[in-house]
């Protein structure tokens, strides 16, 4: 997942990692860690959002460390639309859930469910989750994971259509990104999540260590609900991982 403006030199990254609960502060890799991927995170929702620069600026914003995920939506019990059994990956129709209810990752609040891509993955519990997201599912150690997926929500308020959003907003946020640190994003184009519009992204570094998956899905409801994959660490295999994910991801 991505660096953000005080990114240390490359050989002293750890990876990313949930924030761990002790006496109430977090560490400094945490704290470095969890500042990234609210980064890109934020650069999903500026992808589907006109009003989303003066949302990142606010005191609302990721960066302000304000907010819960209970505070960002209610739990959606029927936020989103009957689930889908087909699709395709990145710009066409992303695919539904297995149809033997294989939805480990189901996080209720978001609205979404994907499945595990694999035994090796795990999924922390409520209170080892940071409150920017909802769900927080790790590979490797949860002090010190080498990939990562994560779920959440955000209020969406005004919305152009996704298409114009995110090929408008896509190059100005992947430029960004990459001046503080050399991160790219590529639109993968409208695509489709049981019916619900929905816009993807594929991200990278320039060092070749990242990768990185994230789609945003506008619910009934006006929210936004996101799925955020990263791998800095697990090697193909973890790429492989998230993609698998991504191509279960449904509404829930």
């Amino acid at each position: 997942m991505p660096p953000g403006p005080d990114t240390p030199d490359r050989d002293d990254r750890r990876g990313i990692g949930p924030r761990p609960r002790t006496d109430g502060r977090e560490p400094d890799s945490a704290r470095r860690v969890t500042l990234a991927i609210a980064l890109v995170v934020t650069f999903a929702f500026l992808l589907v959002t006109a009003a989303g620069l003066g949302w990142f600026l606010s005191d609302g914003g990721p960066l302000s460390g304000s907010g819960s995920a209970e505070e960002r939506g209610d739990a959606a019990d029927g936020g989103g639309a009957e689930e889908s059994g087909s699709g395709e990956n990145d710009a066409g129709e992303t695919e539904g859930l297995p149809d033997d209810g294989t939805d480990a990752g189901a996080d209720p609040p978001a609205g979404l469910a994907y499945e595990l891509p694999g035994e090796e993955w795990r999924r922390l519990g409520d209170e080892e989750v940071p409150s920017e997201y909802s769900s927080y599912a790790v590979l490797g150690p949860a002090e010190d994971p080498d990939a990562v997926i994560v779920t959440g929500t955000e209020e969406l308020g005004s919305v152009e259509p996704i298409a114009v959003a995110g090929v408008r907003l896509a190059v100005d946020m992947a430029a960004d990104l990459a001046a503080e640190g050399g991160v790219w994003a590529e639109p993968s184009g409208e695509t489709d999540v049981d019916g619900l519009p929905a816009f993807g992204a594929t991200m990278g570094s320039d060092s070749g260590d990242t990768y990185g998956r994230f789609v945003i899905v506008e619910l009934d409801d006006g929210r936004g609900a996101f799925m955020l994959g990263v791998n800095t660490a697990g090697g193909d295999g973890a790429t492989e991982d998230i993609d698998a994910a991504f191509a279960s991801v449904g509404t829930r």
